[in-house]
């Protein structure tokens, strides 16, 4: 008898007395056990994308509301250090001019704020 025919036989033994059910059973057993969980782990590694994706669009939402938020306070606090009328009244007329150009904003970002 060869030395891995030994082995294999050994092997088969084992499972026989840990398990109580022949080694070739428990071979077939294993296999579709394996597909079992092949499957469920592709399924979680779709999950875990879509997952990853949507995480990825939210955070580029958020670095961009943080960029527009700090906009929004430099135009204030310079808006604060101006104390000549004119100038304000110039100020007032140009953000009045780019606040009715803006464009509308789009209905996925009105439902996401909601």
């Amino acid at each position: 008898m060869s030395k891995e025919k030994t082995l294999r036989t050994l092997e088969e033994a084992e499972v026989m007395q840990a398990t109580g059910v022949p080694a070739q059973e428990t071979e077939e057993v294993s296999a579709a056990l394996a597909t079992e969980i092949i499957a469920d782990l592709k399924k979680q590694l779709k999950e875990a994308k879509e997952e990853a994706d949507n995480l990825e669009k939210d955070w580029e939402f958020c670095s961009q509301q943080r960029l527009i938020l700090a906009m929004q306070t430099d135009i204030i606090n310079f808006t604060l250090k101006i104390f000549d009328y004119k100038c304000l009244s110039r100020a007032l007329s140009y953000v009045k001019a780019v606040y009715n150009q803006q464009p509308p904003e789009e209905e996925e970002e009105q439902e996401g704020e909601e």
